[in-house]
């Protein structure tokens, strides 16, 4: 439950707590708010226990403030979040799970957008926001095998349609992804 943070582009690494407020963890998800703030949303203990917490650092990661010991949305670990340019938080399936989560509130309250949506529940996968405030989902694996489908949502996460079945780079997870405008970049990850 370290933070550290590079302002140098990754040269070189300032740790900002050794022990912070949250439980260690894996699997969990982070973003950063327009603000400035990070928040950090659930994951798992890595002895199996699976996590729904929430927390705020205002200050750069040194200090965490619990939003919430029990979001809305359940226990869960491989989720992924992003924010859209209104600031709100998305949080986008995780194991077990193909719903999705809006917190207009940096985390405190959670509304569910779809308990169902048209990709299959997953762990592992990436979502990116691109310019037009749309989500795109790759990736990840489902209970029955690992994906290289591609999903987007222009509403925020509430309907989603299927952009490829199988995309060019071979199914995987625990991959990232970053995007600019509507360039999408993905990384890495596990066969």
């Amino acid at each position: 439950n370290d933070v550290w943070r590079s302002t140098d582009g990754g040269t070189t690494w300032t740790e900002m707590t050794a022990s912070a407020a949250w439980a260690g963890r894996e699997a969990h998800t982070s973003v950063v708010l327009p603000d400035g703030s990070i928040v950090l949303m659930g994951g798992s203990t890595g002895t199996g226990t699976h996590l729904n917490d929430v927390w705020r650092s205002t200050d750069k990661g040194a200090t965490w403030t619990q939003q919430t010991a029990a979001a809305e949305w359940g226990k869960r670990s491989g989720a992924s979040a992003v924010v859209l340019t209104d600031g709100s938080i998305v949080l986008i399936g995780g194991l077990g799970y193909n719903d999705v989560w809006r917190s207009e509130n940096q985390g405190e309250t959670w509304t569910r957008l779809t308990a169902a949506a048209a990709w299959s529940a997953r762990w592992l996968h990436t979502c990116v926001v691109l310019s037009d405030d749309s989500i795109v989902l790759m990736g990840g694996w489902d209970v029955y095998d690992v994906r290289n489908d591609v999903w987007r949502s222009t509403d925020q996460g509430a309907t989603w349609v299927q952009m490829t079945a199988s995309a060019g780079w071979a199914a995987r997870r625990a991959h990232t992804s970053v995007a600019a405008s509507t360039t999408i970049w993905l990384m890495g990850g596990t066969i």
